[in-house]
């Protein structure tokens, strides 16, 4: 069942948990918005190479292509893609690391579904404004 949304946002969820991919995938379907999802870095560039996403979430910590190396090589081809980093292994450091690389925003895991949410507002109020 989807929750009554402005607009639908289709989001591609980059982490090699299949855990987190599936409940992030389950939990913005609930919003209104369709997911689509990656269990690596590669894999993830491929899907944005192959269909339109308007926002992407990337775990900062996968096997190959890292989150950071993911979110910088998208700059290159879709530089107004937000791009979402979360992280179970967070640290100042890292958040801004990852906000200089062009993050759009940084969550820590565990993650409450409240900030998924409130970023996809954001996303939204950003493509309209």
């Amino acid at each position: 069942m989807r929750m009554a949304t402005r607009k639908s946002l289709k989001i591609l969820v980059v982490d090699d948990e299949e855990i987190v991919r599936h409940t992030l995938e389950e939990f913005l379907t609930y919003l209104g918005h369709y997911a689509d999802s990656a269990e690596d870095g590669l894999s993830g560039l491929r899907a944005l190479e192959n269909d339109h996403y308007d926002a992407a979430i990337v775990d900062i910590r996968m096997p190959g292509l890292d989150g950071i190396s993911f979110l910088s090589r998208s700059r290159t081809m879709w530089p107004d893609l937000p791009i979402i980093i979360v992280t179970g292994h967070g640290s100042d450091e890292t958040r801004e690391e990852a906000m200089q690389a062009g993050a759009f925003a940084f969550l820590a895991k565990p993650f409450r579904f409240d900030e998924i949410k409130d970023v996809m507002a954001n996303i939204y109020s950003s493509q309209t404004s």
